[in-house]
């Protein structure tokens, strides 16, 4: 017997028709192998089923179309998830961007003062990388403790993935580290374009 896809295959066995009695489901299924196009073996079972009786309804599906249609609802769960999932990094990205431009508007004189005392371009920028590392490896680490302890929460909706599959937890951190980084290089660049004369008249 098997409960779907996400439980386990569990012993199961036939019996005829003609060994049921009192137990005997009028919703009975069908199973057929067959190397015919789908549509000639449907056309060929509603024709035997018509020339015995008429009025017993017939539903034809594949093995594949019965499989996808278990697969439905956890695949409209998991767009759900993802859906929810992209929302969040995108205001991430955005608060990210948002809070290191403030910083970069707010230090320019400082800015100008280092590229007017010799510091290079790659000096700003990695000025800029610097303090958003402060805000992106807590977040990080933040966000790895919660889901690694609602990992079991979301367990039922996993199909053949571990609660705590270490290759899903290091590819999400990878990709919010370098989500994170790509958001703070815009601001960054812009950083290393002030113009000294320019930043240090600013009040």
């Amino acid at each position: 017997k098997n409960g779907g896809l996400a439980e386990g295959d569990e012993p199961e066995y036939y019996r005829l028709r003609r060994q049921r009695t009192q137990d005997w489901d009028p919703s009975s299924v069908l199973i057929l192998k067959t190397t015919l196009p789908p549509a000639a073996t449907e056309a060929w079972i509603r024709s035997q089923v018509a020339s015995l009786d008429p009025t017993v309804p017939v539903d034809i599906k594949t093995l594949s179309e019965r499989v996808g249609k278990l697969a439905d609802r956890p695949r409209f769960e998991m767009l759900l998830i993802g859906f929810f999932a992209v929302t969040g990094l995108l205001l991430a990205v955005i608060g990210l961007y948002g809070v290191i431009s403030f910083f970069v508007v707010q230090r320019t004189q400082e800015i100008g003062i280092r590229m007017a005392v010799g510091a290079s371009r790659a000096d700003i920028l990695r000025l800029v990388l610097e303090n958003a590392l402060r805000l992106i490896v807590p977040g990080v680490f933040l966000g790895l403790v919660l889901a690694f302890a609602l990992s079991r929460v979301l367990s039922s909706l996993l199909f053949n993935v571990a609660p705590h599959d270490p290759v899903t937890f290091t590819g999400a951190t990878g990709l919010l580290i370098l989500v994170a980084l790509l958001a703070t290089l815009i601001p960054g660049c812009s950083a290393t374009r002030v113009n000294p004369t320019v930043a240090l008249r600013c009040d």
